[in-house]
């Protein structure tokens, strides 16, 4: 069963790269790539989604909304451009994973791996 991610970022060469990263993976479909956050809000209350990449710094989120999804039942990797010291209270690092942007395909699979504990 392959497993379901979905892509919150409001940059659009970003959403093509990581989607195309994405792609290369075995076991793995996108769900969904959107700026909005209440539709992987939507998502993950749903369990339609197993994993987020979620821009830490996307468009229209609120003070403590980053924070707020990130203790939603689901794994998360936090793609910015941010350094990991910044935001790196906010991550638990068994669940969830940290990208620098701009990604790197390999980088990318070994957030994955990381996150889900076994490779793809």
């Amino acid at each position: 069963m392959p497993y379901r991610f979905a892509i919150a970022d409001d940059e659009p060469l970003s959403v093509q790269l990581l989607s195309d990263y994405l792609s290369r993976l075995n076991e793995v479909t996108l769900v969904k790539a959107t700026d909005d956050l209440n539709e992987i809000e939507a998502l993950i209350d749903d369990g339609a989604v197993d994993i987020v990449l979620l821009d830490f710094n996307i468009k229209g989120a609120k003070d403590g909304h980053i924070a707020q999804i990130l203790k939603k039942r689901c794994r998360f990797i936090i793609i910015t451009a941010y350094p990991l010291a910044y935001i790196e209270d906010m991550i638990q690092k068994e669940v969830h994973g940290f990208l620098s942007k701009p990604a790197s395909f390999s980088n990318l699979r070994l957030e994955i791996r990381k996150v889900l504990g076994k490779a793809l």
